[in-house]
């Protein structure tokens, strides 16, 4: 046999040994296009902005995994129930041309500055600037509320004792009591340009633009009313 047709043949071979391994490789979904695809869908479910300070880790798939190659889009979705802060799964499935889903674990993490305690805040205290600070947390590990911007809540009075860097929650303010129980009010009744005053005292403390029931003192009835600004309750006639 001629060398150069040798050679060639050899060639040949050597290409048909190679080309059933190389399709087979081609007919495997690639690992990284799966964690792609799940980092993706926990971007777009999260709406992460420019702004927005969150980490979102990928977790390492086995590289021995053989799945098919899918024909269309892979598809993504946190299961039923699933977290999407802290540590987390992402549900990554292909329908065509076989049917085959897995679990991407995803650690998401959150930062933000939140609003906290400057200092020993006492019970009944309305809060001022000076009362705040802002702080810089990891938001997906804090089970409670938060405030990220104080003037939510400069103004407001405190439900119990606050201790000095304790982060600020709906559990730990109210609107201020701006009627307190046992205080002598004005009551406001009337429509229109009829407008009447009277004197009474408040059974109960009240915030603004809440109903609280009062005693007209010269007539000892009982009403309620609505709490206004300086103090007044006004009273539908």
């Amino acid at each position: 046999m001629h060398p150069l047709a040798r050679t060639i043949g050899t060639a040949l071979l050597t290409l048909a040994m190679l080309a059933p391994a190389a399709q087979a490789q081609d007919e495997i979904e690639p690992i990284e296009n799966i964690r792609l695809a799940a980092g993706h869908f926990v971007e777009q479910a999260l709406a992460v902005g420019p702004e927005d300070e969150v980490e979102i880790d990928v977790g390492r798939l086995d590289n021995r995994l053989r799945l098919a190659r899918c024909a269309v889009p892979l598809e993504a979705e946190f299961p039923p129930g699933g977290r999407r802060d802290g540590n987390t799964a992402v549900k990554v499935q292909c329908t065509d041309p076989v049917s085959w889903s897995l679990y991407v674990p995803v650690t998401v993490e959150r930062y933000a500055e939140v609003v906290v305690a400057s200092r020993s805040l006492g019970r009944q205290q309305t809060l001022s600037g000076s009362d705040l600070r802002l702080e810089r947390i990891q938001t997906s590990r804090h089970a409670g509320s938060y405030f990220e911007d104080p003037r939510e809540v400069i103004g407001q009075q405190t439900r119990r004792h606050i201790r000095a860097g304790q982060i600020l929650g709906t559990q730990h303010i109210t609107e201020r009591e701006v009627v307190a129980r046992g205080q002598r009010v004005t009551i406001l009744a009337g429509t229109g340009s009829i407008s009447i005053r009277m004197h009474g005292e408040a059974l109960e403390g009240g915030t603004l633009g809440e109903r609280i029931r009062v005693r007209n003192t010269s007539s000892g009835r009982v009403v309620e009313g609505v709490v206004q600004p300086a103090g007044q309750v006004r009273v539908s006639l």
